[in-house]
């Protein structure tokens, strides 16, 4: 069964910075299933995207990730496409990618709701000696498997860089809240991890594909013990917003993996260090959520 697919790349970066996401997506897919959706920009911003890109420009003038995601989902669905699939516009997917992702969704049933692929490092600069497999997942990396798969997500779950979505059925959970996602200068997370569970709440299931890949653009400036941390806590302030872990079982974690940072620090086991240190800051974010509710 042919299946209507539409792309979107949100983004509130100037042209430079997504014309390679573009250019990669548009050679698969053509001009017309691609949409950029300026984000939260000012007019001269949006204008310099509408010269550089020839498909679909959107603009949502409202900053915020899950606001620019809700206006592609209304895009495809004015379109009468069957799914929206999102792109980071840090990423670049593979060849390959687009006749993947429509396969896979041809011989999907009716009640997957959400397919997602894997997204591979690509690194500006070669990571720190203090880098390890432990701690990637901040980068927002996947590799799920070589199996296609369903997903329990509560332990797992697809990641918006590279993530598809059936129309009709995204509509009717509401979209992606915009109370959550990225916006301006926040850092913030799970747009895409609620908008699964809502889906699944409502008997559908989200897949895990392995041939439907992205690589992920890892500039030097995400390759710090800053940055590990920070997006980390704000990582852990989602967490705990959504009583997804109790405080009592994060203050445990937190005196415990920041004790193991010390601990491994000083034994000079630095790889480790920063693990225990990443889960450290997740859950001391668990622990400030209630302040981030007031503010």
């Amino acid at each position: 069964m042919q299946v209507d697919i539409r792309v979107a790349v949100c983004s509130n970066r100037p042209p430079a910075a997504v014309a390679e996401a573009l250019a990669a997506l548009r050679q698969q897919a053509g001009d017309a299933a691609v949409a950029l959706v300026a984000s939260g920009l000012k007019d001269e911003l949006v204008a310099a995207h509408r010269e550089a890109f020839e498909g679909t420009v959107l603009v949502e003038p409202r900053p915020g990730l899950s606001r620019a995601r809700n206006r592609a989902l209304g895009w495809a669905a004015e379109a009468g496409a069957d799914v929206i699939a999102f792109v980071d516009d840090d990423a670049v997917v593979a060849p390959g990618w687009w006749e993947a992702l429509g396969r896979r969704w041809s011989e999907a049933p009716a009640d997957v709701a959400c397919i997602g692929g894997p997204i591979r490092p690509r690194y500006d600069a070669v990571p720190p000696p203090w880098f390890s497999d432990g701690i990637a997942h901040a980068l927002t990396l996947v590799d799920r498997g070589e199996e296609v798969r369903d997903l329990d997500l509560d332990p797992e779950a697809v990641y918006g860089a590279n993530i598809s979505f059936r129309v009709e059925p995204l509509r009717r959970v509401g979209g992606f809240d915009p109370a959550l996602g990225h916006a301006g200068a926040r850092t913030f997370f799970a747009e895409e991890d609620e908008a699964q569970r809502a889906l699944v709440r409502l008997g559908h299931r989200v897949r895990y594909v392995p041939d439907a890949e992205v690589s992920h653009v890892i500039p030097a400036e995400r390759l710090t013990r800053a940055s590990f941390l920070r997006r980390r806590y704000a990582f852990g302030v989602t967490l705990g917003m959504h009583g997804r872990r109790s405080r009592a079982a994060a203050a445990r974690q937190a005196l415990a993996s920041g004790a193991g940072a010390l601990a491994a620090a000083a034994s000079g086991e630095h790889a480790l260090a920063m693990e225990r240190a990443v889960r450290a800051a997740e859950n001391v974010g668990v622990l400030a959520a209630p302040l981030a509710r007031r503010r």
